[in-house]
């Protein structure tokens, strides 16, 4: 969690975090109400949208 609360403070960039690993995260804390899904969440949500910015990059 320490990784992910880095990663939305913008300490560490997206392409530092996998994918896989948040999707496993994320099926250990499945309460969409809880704090650390909503961590969980917007982690996700930084490093696909990393993603999807050099994709259109790309094009």
């Amino acid at each position: 969690m320490q990784q992910l609360q880095a990663l939305i403070q913008r300490k560490i960039p997206p392409q530092s975090v996998d994918v896989n690993h948040l999707v496993e995260l994320a099926k250990r804390y499945p309460q969409p109400q809880s704090a650390e899904y909503k961590l969980i969440e917007l982690a996700l949500n930084i490093v696909l949208a990393d993603y999807l910015e050099k994709a259109q990059q790309h094009t």
